[in-house]
């Protein structure tokens, strides 16, 4: 992988949620959106966005709860 410079920082696509460097010179890439999701319509784009959100949720409240340690039965 090329070594990410100062003005480069590593981004997550907010559709997909896959990590992309921005700004790359000749990537369609913008600031919330990977070059692979910046060709998708808007409107998916927006249900994506909701989609991947919630995914985020709930995998980080299922690492949340498996973390926890289990209460003890009565």
């Amino acid at each position: 992988m090329e070594k990410i410079s100062s003005s480069q920082r590593l981004r997550t696509c907010r559709a997909c949620g896959k990590k992309f460097e921005y700004p790359v010179k000749g990537s369609a890439a913008t600031r919330h959106h990977c070059d692979d999701c910046v060709a998708v319509p808007a409107e998916m784009r927006k249900i994506l966005e909701r989609l991947n959100s919630r995914v985020t949720q709930l995998e980080n409240q299922l690492r949340r709860l498996q973390e926890k340690p289990a209460a003890p039965s009565s």
